[in-house]
């Protein structure tokens, strides 16, 4: 089941000849999560959802999806009938070495355009870049490593 999504990565998905990932543990049928799971909702933005936003699914909202999907991953695979998940479930080890891939933040800025000044706009980004360092690090416990890469 593909959740409302940008359609650049079903074409992706395609061309790599992967399986289209779901969410959560919860899906009606039998998803396999060893090649990855993915939380991309199409319109999210990187600050908490509005009432007037076009998808409830923020930054923080998937952030969380993905804590609360690891954290039941752990608990599974060291519970009783853990063995029997496995051809399902990520091994501990994939977590350290997975690829994790973040494309958000377009929104906020470009929904900005419609009520705000270019003041306003460039007042609101550092906000927008303290809410993603938060999430990352959230994800990933980045607090006091050095950034490396680019």
């Amino acid at each position: 089941m593909l959740r409302f999504s940008l359609v650049c990565n079903v074409f992706a998905v395609d061309a790599m000849d992967m399986p289209y990932l779901n969410a959560n543990l919860d899906s009606l049928d039998a998803p396999n999560f060893r090649k990855g799971c993915n939380y991309a909702a199409a319109g999210s933005t990187i600050l908490p959802a509005t009432a007037t936003s076009f998808c409830p699914f923020s930054f923080g909202v998937q952030v969380n999806q993905f804590l609360h999907f690891k954290a039941r991953v752990l608990e599974l695979r060291t519970g009783k009938g853990g063995k029997k998940l496995d051809k399902y479930l990520p091994a501990d080890d994939y977590f350290q070495k997975g690829l994790y891939m973040f494309d958000i933040g377009q929104n906020d800025i470009a929904g900005a355009f419609y009520s705000k000044t270019l003041d306003q706009i460039l007042a609101s980004i550092p906000a927008i870049l303290s809410e993603f360092e938060s999430g990352v690090q959230m994800c990933f416990y980045l607090l006091d490593s050095e950034c490396f890469g680019s």
